[in-house]
């Protein structure tokens, strides 16, 4: 299976609210227990993500593919949001997601050469 690309990030993650809760009077609240496993999301800051660019000023995909966005784009484009790949996380290790959200790129830095500001990918874990 295909491997995330992006190496430089930092993250968070979102637990689902699992199971059941229901509020009954007199400020009783009942609950059960979820059915199955929780499908955390995966929230990436990306930063250092940088459009490469040979000498003929054509895309360079091979130079630096941990913070190429060409790289990440291709890898988008195969996968969009219906494609599971691995995420190799800095603490769970390696987990099986998907997309949760379209890739949005932002504008580039001005003077960056194709540097572009820290964004945000929102990955799903398919338990």
């Amino acid at each position: 299976m295909p491997t995330f690309p992006a190496q430089y990030f930092t993250f968070s993650t979102r637990y689902p609210e699992s199971g059941s809760r229901l509020q009954l009077g007199r400020s009783y609240m009942w609950s059960s227990e979820a059915e199955g496993p929780d499908q955390r999301r995966f929230i990436l800051t990306v930063s250092g993500m940088t459009y490469f660019v040979d000498a003929n000023d054509a895309p360079d995909r091979a130079k630096a593919p941990g913070r190429n966005m060409w790289v990440l784009e291709d890898f988008y484009m195969l996968h969009r949001l219906h494609e599971e790949f691995t995420f190799n996380h800095p603490a769970y290790g390696a987990v099986t997601c998907k997309f949760n959200r379209p890739l949005e790129v932002p504008a580039g830095v001005p003077g960056g050469s194709g540097t572009l500001p820290p964004f945000e990918v929102e990955l799903l874990e398919i338990p």
